[in-house]
């Protein structure tokens, strides 16, 4: 029986939805919070006794302070699916973290195959500096494109995260800087990793490193871009954490909604539940889709959310 029986089942459209972050409620990393109108339309499906849930790749630290303070969510799925915890009760909380010995080896081979990465464990992230450096220039890059698209579409982009690049990355997303994340991984024996975010030199050695991490098994792979891939225990993803957290919260899937724009998305695709595709989401990811809405920047879930809950865009403020 959901948790949030606010209003009968039969009058609600849906019981859970679930939201990613960045490029999907997020229009920049830089920038952690969610528009009036998205926020509007989570606490209206709240209101009507909907469960919300945010499904993201980063831990929890790393979501920023609206969203958990905000009234209408109820649980969080992070790490991709490796850890999901109540925000209001913990009874329903669960992990599936990469055993230490298999970790250590991830970490070793992405070493080896000339990788650079930030690790997410139970308690902390750890970030190389070289990974950070990475982060920032990336960022810089979809700022810019950012930038462009908010002047089409009428909504402010970030400036914010603007500095010394490793510094602003670090509190950008709450994480500490390390030299190696292997040494720093070996260094807290009784830490659990739950995802590793990796950025690879060149498509070709990311390809190495996919393919031999598949022959050793046991890990989960996100590939967000040719370079770009990221790393749980093979039991997590976003997709089967939804499908257990509905499991256990006695929510039939179809009763459900998901939305996202990239890679670590499509794990919520093709499992019962409707998932819905931004408007400036991977053509990979549309394509898997069964239904798509506006771009982040015009509030796609909002869009998608108002006319199927009854109500209306709230008025702009002058």
């Amino acid at each position: 029986m959901p948790a949030n029986d606010a209003a009968p089942e039969s009058s609600r459209p849906f019981d859970l939805i679930a939201f990613d972050l960045d490029g999907t409620v997020f229009a920049s990393p830089n920038n952690q919070l969610v528009s009036p109108r998205v926020y509007a339309a989570f606490q209206a499906a709240h209101d009507s006794g909907a469960l919300v849930a945010v499904a993201s790749g980063r831990p929890l630290w790393m979501i920023g302070e609206q969203i958990p303070e905000a009234p209408w969510l109820d649980y969080a799925i992070t790490c991709n699916g490796a850890r999901v915890v109540g925000t209001r009760r913990s009874d329903l909380d669960f992990s599936h973290s990469i055993p230490r010995p298999l970790a250590e080896k991830l970490l070793a081979l992405i070493t080896e195959y000339g990788g650079t990465g930030s690790i997410h464990t139970d308690v902390e992230s750890l970030m190389e500096k070289r990974h950070c450096e990475k982060i920032a220039q990336d960022l810089a890059e979809r700022d810019a494109k950012t930038d462009d698209a908010a002047a089409r579409s009428g909504s402010p982009a970030s400036n914010e995260g603007r500095g010394n690049p490793i510094d602003a990355v670090l509190s950008l997303f709450s994480g500490s800087g390390v030299d190696s994340m292997l040494d720093a991984f070996l260094a807290r024996p009784t830490q659990q990793l739950d995802k590793v975010d990796c950025t690879m030199p060149s498509s070709e050695s990311a390809d190495k490193l996919i393919a031999k991490l598949t022959e050793l098994g046991g890990i989960g792979i996100a590939r967000m871009d040719a370079k770009t891939p990221e790393f749980t225990s093979s039991a997590a993803s976003k997709g089967a954490a939804l499908v257990e957290l509905c499991r256990r919260l006695g929510i039939v899937p179809s009763r459900a909604v998901a939305f996202g724009d990239s890679g670590n998305d499509l794990s919520m695709c093709g499992r019962g539940i409707t998932f819905v595709a931004m408007g400036n989401a991977t053509a990979e990811v549309k394509a898997a889709a069964d239904d798509q809405t506006d771009t982040v920047w015009e509030d796609g879930v909002a869009t998608w959310l108002e006319p199927r809950l009854g109500i209306s865009a709230p008025e702009a403020s002058a």
